[in-house]
């Protein structure tokens, strides 16, 4: 009786863990061949959505990609990508991200979602 309860447990926590895994890969290049320096830690990355831009000056300099992946019970959104795509901007020297684009697919058991931004840097 004892090793079925075991048993039984021992495969509840394999299943659990099955389920919650996850994999995030992010990643930035340059537009330009200019490189900048990082911005430090906890500098805020403003974000622009949808079609809405900067008022001030600025220059497109790096583009930014977040990859996804997790199994179908988790889903994924931008809010889960949002901290990556901002430390990749703040790594690329951006003060802000536009351009934004989501996609999403599933292989398998698998949900795909990928993220691509601009990061960009103000002249002024």
């Amino acid at each position: 009786m004892k090793k079925t309860i075991l048993s039984t447990l021992v495969l509840c926590l394999v299943a659990l863990l099955t389920i919650s895994c996850a994999s995030t890969q992010s990643r930035y290049s340059m537009l330009m061949a200019d490189s900048y320096s990082a911005k430090p830690e906890g500098y805020d990355i403003q974000t622009f959505y949808d079609d809405d831009i900067p008022q001030r000056p600025f220059i497109k300099i790096s583009r930014l990609d977040v990859h996804l992946e997790k199994t179908h019970f988790i889903g994924s959104s931008l809010n889960d990508a949002l901290p990556d795509l901002k430390k990749q901007a703040r790594l690329s020297g951006a003060d802000a991200i536009i351009d934004i684009k989501e996609t999403s697919s599933m292989v398998g058991e698998t949900k795909i979602y990928h993220v691509t931004a601009t990061g960009i840097r103000y002249t002024q």
